[in-house]
């Protein structure tokens, strides 16, 4: 008799308890409801925007560093003029040995001036006749 009032009772304590245990359940099927439709709509916007729902993980952003380092790497080696150094390629910059720097518009470059000699035309006859003697 004790094990079938055993038995009785839980069954009235699973009836009794049987509407909270609902309750709870509906509650939490809602709020993942809510919880999935608030992450789809986040997901679209980020997959538009070009970003990704989670976070990067410390070894991508290890591997990210290290791509990052490659790239300037090979920028430096494809690139000479970044390079520091006084002539980076083979022939020397704009006006060497004069001004390194092409002149700007309306910029007044101080050069010596040119004196003008006195030299006589070449007589192209005349030289044909030393030619030939």
């Amino acid at each position: 008799m004790i094990k079938f009032l055993q038995i009785f009772g839980q069954g009235i304590l699973y009836v009794i308890l049987s509407p909270f245990f609902l309750a709870i359940l509906a509650i939490y099927v809602v709020y993942t409801a809510v919880v999935m439709i608030f992450l789809f709509l986040k997901m679209i916007i980020l997959f538009f925007a070009g970003k990704s729902i989670f976070s990067d993980l410390p070894e991508d952003i290890e591997a990210k560093q290290v791509i990052e380092k490659a790239r300037a790497d090979r920028e430096t080696k494809n690139n000479p003029q970044s390079q520091p150094g006084p002539y980076p390629y083979p022939y020397p910059p704009f006006g060497y040995p004069g001004y390194p720097y092409p002149p700007q518009p309306g910029q007044f470059i101080d050069q010596p001036e040119v004196k003008e000699i006195d030299a006589k035309p070449i007589d192209v006859e005349e030289e044909d006749m030393k030619d030939e003697q």
